[in-house]
């Protein structure tokens, strides 16, 4: 098949499922991005807490892509009526059939403070930040000698995986490293009635008793209303004090401008993840507005589909629908804790430990990745420590250098 014009914006898991479906086709592509990795989102929150380093979750583009090619540049918009790229910097990239994979970006849900207070987890740099704050809070307390107090909002997988990794993470720092701070609490507050909403009502009483007796704090019915320095104000009035509030609720779509979106800003497609009056435009994962979660088998299957109509398109083949094929959902809490639903059986403990490691590790893209993780894994199961030393000199400016 010809050179056919096709690029792809977004190296995450639906833009790299649409570049693999081509490769095996046999047909050329451009992938463009603003950073040149792909990131395996699902673990951002043990580089955060220092279990794993950012290069075990982060994979280089280029040596993924067979049949493509990689620019590395930030997209600011799309011309759809001269069906053109506007890259950063006033260039303008021509397409002929385009797959938008540009995921999502935090969001405040109105939350007056929340962008300036509070810690989003989406990038490997929001990760980092938020070592660095953890450990600047620690040394905080320490000098103080008073208790650290940390603050997550949001009881979906994200925030009580999260909220686990810090219950752990806390429980080896503070007698090894820092016994002169005063105690330590972990709070993680859920507007709902119940952690984990997407999962049986059973798993999300197993999660808030794990995590209850991991020493977090949990709090029902509690929704912020505001961020301030030093914590967060609930709708009732109350005031909780934090060193650190981590936002770990609402997301958004990350449309290009230029596009159509809904009020989640995610780009309405027909059921062909196709863009309406424009057929040569496809949406996939977050980005896109069919209603389904913002999860990474969606952008996986979206991608694979997305790419299958572009290649029916040019054979002259009617498109395929999307439907999702739901496998379940994983969520771990700590050490052999973990909530995992499979179809209509649904089991905890280390059973579903064992399950959400497999299939992370098997979803990793990379042998180095896969060993990274596999090592520190290792490492902290069996000696039961975190990565405390790793987390203890991250980010912190070295004396003698600017």
């Amino acid at each position: 098949m010809r050179e056919t014009g096709i690029v792809i914006v977004g190296g995450g898991f639906g833009g790299l499922a649409a570049a693999k479906a081509l490769d095996r086709a046999g047909v050329p592509y451009l992938l463009v991005d603003a950073r040149n990795h792909h990131l395996f989102q699902p673990l951002l929150y043990q580089v955060a807490t220092g279990y794993l380093e950012a290069p075990a979750i982060a994979h280089p583009l280029r040596p993924l892509l067979g049949r493509g090619r990689f620019l590395l540049a930030r997209v600011e918009g799309v011309d759809l009526k001269g069906r053109r790229l506007l890259l950063e910097g006033g260039e303008a990239l021509p397409y002929t059939h385009l797959i938008l994979a540009t995921g999502s970006r935090p969001h405040d849900l109105g939350v007056p403070g929340v962008g300036r207070h509070a810690f989003f987890l989406k990038g490997l740099e929001d990760a980092q930040r938020i070592r660095q704050r953890l450990l600047l809070a620690l040394e905080g307390a320490a000098r103080g000698e008073r208790p650290l107090r940390l603050l997550v909002v949001g009881g979906g997988p994200t925030g009580v995986e999260l909220a686990g990794a810090l219950a752990e993470f806390l429980r080896y720092a503070l007698r090894r490293d820092f016994p002169e701070v005063g105690g330590a609490e972990v709070l993680l507050l859920e507007a709902g009635e119940r952690l984990l909403p997407s999962f049986r009502p059973a798993l999300s009483a197993y999660a808030k008793r794990a995590l209850e007796g991991m020493g977090v704090r949990v709090v029902l019915g509690a929704q912020v209303v505001g961020v301030e320095e030093g914590g967060a104000r609930l709708r009732e009035g109350a005031f909780l004090p934090a060193d650190l509030v981590l936002w770990a609720v609402g997301v958004r779509g990350n449309p290009l401008p230029g596009l159509p979106t809904d009020p989640r800003g995610r780009v309405p497609t027909d059921p062909f993840l196709r863009l309406p009056g424009h057929p040569e435009v496809y949406a996939v994962g977050d980005v896109n507005g069919l209603g389904l979660p913002g999860l990474a088998p969606v952008a996986l299957q979206q991608g694979r589909l997305a790419a299958e109509n572009l290649l029916r398109a040019l054979r002259g083949q009617e498109p395929i629908p999307f439907r999702y094929r739901d496998r379940g959902q994983l969520a771990v809490i700590g050490r052999n804790k973990a909530v995992a639903e499979i179809g209509g059986l649904a089991f905890t403990g280390f059973p579903a430990w064992a399950l959400w490691a497999f299939v992370h590790i098997r979803e990793l893209i990379g042998f180095r990745n896969r060993l990274l993780v596999l090592l520190n894994w290792g490492y902290t199961y069996l000696f039961r420590e975190p990565g405390v030393r790793v987390l203890l000199g991250e980010g912190l400016p070295r004396p003698g250098l600017s």
